[in-house]
């Protein structure tokens, strides 16, 4: 389950969807949290064949756990 999401729209400001509120965060050394949370998740993304590759593996084991 997602409990929250975030939007990072420049160094000045970064929005975060929780179940009750969106906060707005302005504070530079919470951006900073933002910023390398984004860069963390940014390496462990794929993209292109990779991904394909990844949903098709992921497709299969549910297709054969049914």
């Amino acid at each position: 389950m997602q409990i929250t999401n975030f939007v990072m729209f420049d160094d000045k400001k970064v929005m975060v969807e929780t179940p009750a509120a969106e906060l707005t965060i302005t504070q530079p050394r919470e951006i900073t949290v933002y910023g390398q949370t984004f860069d963390a998740l940014a390496g462990q993304s794929v993209t292109g064949d990779v991904a394909r590759t990844l949903i098709r593996r992921a497709l299969t084991i549910r297709i054969q756990a049914e």
